[in-house]
């Protein structure tokens, strides 16, 4: 691997073996066993069908749920007239009619419910069947039960997602207009005394650090964000940014190079410039409306000319 006379190496002796690397040792190096499967990897195995039950829609669920009912019901039916293994009612066998294939699908919806009225009971090998339709029928119907409970809280989720989310929002806008107000009020200084005092610079130093945090927040909104914002809010942004970066561009330009907090700021500077060079029309994954392209494309230039 290139290394020689190493101490320490940060995957381990695993991986440096599997590399191919030499190990002085006087000892021969130990082969490692495959990993056997043990019972309990085997038992998750044989239930991964129930995990694909599980990803299914809920439309799907009761689709399949139904389906059973009427399949199991049919071949009660038919196995009354072809093997005489047919259902009860009472004491009186059900009839191959239509009559008799009515209950034989009731007798499957009870099945599969599990309610067990009595009034009908299977005769015969059927009764095996029947176990086998009601263990089916708890299993769909409790995946259908559940589909149900978690689509109502991924409502009320998504519900509070979005609450979450325009409070972020509010935020932004709030924080972004607070640090267009110091920068007005630092730009105001700087053309009444020329050099700025270390306080004010102190507090410019602190604004541009807001000022990156929201950057970061309005960057994330354009490439990671679950909910993404109405294009009214995002142009409310969007322009928000264009006069922070206008006002930082000016006071960059006229600021005094042999300040105190020269270095600080600068690193604060280039961190915001290249958080917003990102942001251009062509650069973020969703497609938006041209005037909104036109704002990230002059956030763009605008950070160029920052950095």
């Amino acid at each position: 691997m290139g290394y020689s006379n190493l101490r320490h190496y940060v995957g381990g002796m695993d991986e440096w073996v599997k590399n191919g690397a030499r190990v002085e040792s006087s000892a021969p190096p130990v082969a490692v066993k495959p990993a056997v499967p043990t019972r309990r990897h085997v038992a998750l195995r044989g239930i991964s069908w129930l995990e694909i039950l599980a990803g299914w829609s809920l439309e799907r669920l009761v689709g399949l749920w139904l389906a059973m009912i009427a399949i199991f019901g049919v071949v009660y039916w038919l196995a009354g007239i072809g093997m005489g293994w047919g259902l009860q009612a009472g004491s009186v066998s059900v009839m191959p009619d239509l009559n008799g294939f009515a209950t034989a699908i009731y007798f499957s919806f009870v099945t599969a419910l599990s309610i067990g009225y009595g009034d009908v009971i299977p005769t015969g090998a059927l009764r095996v069947l029947a176990v086998i339709e009601g263990i089916g029928g708890l299993l769909l119907f409790g995946c259908v039960i559940s589909k149900l409970v978690s689509r109502r809280q991924e409502e009320l989720t998504e519900e509070i997602h979005r609450t979450t989310f325009e409070d972020r929002l509010d935020r932004v806008r709030t924080n972004l207009h607070l640090v267009f107000s110091d920068l007005g009020a630092v730009q105001q200084l700087q053309a009444e005394q020329g050099a700025l005092p270390g306080q004010v610079m102190r507090r410019l130093e602190s604004t541009v650090r807001v000022f990156r945090g929201e950057l970061q927040t309005v960057h994330d909104l354009l490439y990671r964000a679950h909910i993404e914002p109405d294009e009214d809010g995002l142009e409310s942004l969007l322009a928000n940014l264009v006069i922070c970066l206008q006002s930082l561009v000016e006071i960059s330009a006229s600021r005094p190079v042999g300040d105190s907090q020269a270095s600080s700021l600068g690193a604060g500077l280039r961190a915001v410039s290249r958080l917003a060079q990102e942001i251009c029309g062509e650069c973020v994954p969703r497609v938006y409306a041209p005037e909104l392209k036109d704002s990230m494309d002059q956030i763009q230039d605008l950070a160029r000319r920052l950095a």
